[in-house]
């Protein structure tokens, strides 16, 4: 209710609990209730103006702040924009080249493919070029030397197993001395092992059985391969392999205790091949193995 009411009720109330009293006194407290009532309507009044003032300011601060964000949205809306724009031609200009290198990338991919297929070819072709210059060198030291005394009976030699459905020997050659130039050392020593298998008796296979005894020569397994060289001496007649296996013989042997058998070997070496292109290295290692004068391992006693 209004104020004026509350201040009459209260006048009413405050008349009916006082006591009579002279009209005289009445008037005066009468008086100073009024006063009293409309020095609290001023200060109601001043509340009520500090109030609607203070509301106007807080309502002017959420304008002002409703203006701000519709201005910080809007300049986040156009950098948004801008930098969507921006993103979208980058990538127009990436996208092109991108795709076009990788399609360069995967021709050089082919042609390097084709290389290294050309390359293995021409080092099977190499290795086959290589012995058959062998063969020839062999033919030619044999047709200058004077013919052999003819072999004493010979047992008969058991016949070799049929190899698998589709392989053949220069097919199994190639492939293992494929492997064998490219580092493949484990499948190239099976390959090479198959060959000596089911071709024994091929112009390959001493080529077989001494690139057995540098696999494992390579690979520091110097016992074994020397058991490889020592087949190569002792299982075919003189070889275009022969040299190479009886030198490497000797160099796996250096690498083991059997060093004096080392030095026999080298010395059987110079003796049956001194002009051969391995004879300068054999000389270097009787030097350093002091054994100048070292005799050969009797020829049907190599181990």
């Amino acid at each position: 209710m209004p104020f004026s009411r509350i201040a009459v009720f209260a006048i009413l109330l405050i008349t009916l609990m006082t006591p009579v009293v002279s009209n005289a006194q009445r008037r005066e407290d009468i008086l100073s209730i009024q006063r009293d009532v409309a020095q609290l309507q001023d200060q109601i009044k001043q509340l009520q103006t500090g109030q609607d003032q203070k509301l106007a300011a807080l309502q002017a601060l959420v304008q002002q702040a409703v203006e701000e964000s519709t201005k910080l949205n809007a300049a986040l809306a156009a950098m948004q924009k801008g930098v969507t724009e921006r993103l979208t031609e980058q990538q127009t200009r990436v996208v092109g080249p991108v795709v076009t290198l990788g399609t360069k990338v995967d021709e050089m991919s082919g042609d390097l493919r084709a290389v290294r297929e050309n390359v293995s070819d021409l080092t099977s072709r190499l290795g086959n070029l290589d012995n058959k210059l062998a063969d020839i060198s062999t033919a030619v030291r044999t047709l200058s030397q004077p013919p052999p005394a003819p072999p004493q009976a010979a047992t008969a030699t058991p016949a070799a197993p049929a190899p698998p459905p589709g392989t053949t020997a220069e097919g199994l050659w190639q492939s293992a001395f494929r492997d064998y130039s490219t580092g493949k050392d484990e499948l190239a020593m099976s390959q090479f092992n198959d060959f000596l298998k089911y071709f024994p008796q091929t112009e390959n296979a001493p080529a077989a059985q001494f690139y057995v005894g540098q696999i494992y020569y390579r690979n520091k397994q110097y016992d074994d391969a020397v058991l490889a060289f020592d087949a190569v001496l002792e299982r075919y007649p003189e070889n275009p392999r022969t040299p190479d296996a009886l030198y490497y013989k000797g160099a796996a042997l250096m690498n083991t205790p059997r060093r004096p058998d080392a030095a026999a070997e080298f010395k059987d070496f110079l003796d049956r091949y001194p002009s051969h292109n391995l004879a300068t290295n054999t000389q270097a290692h009787l030097r350093t193995l002091g054994a100048a004068g070292a005799r050969p391992a009797p020829r049907g006693k190599r181990k």
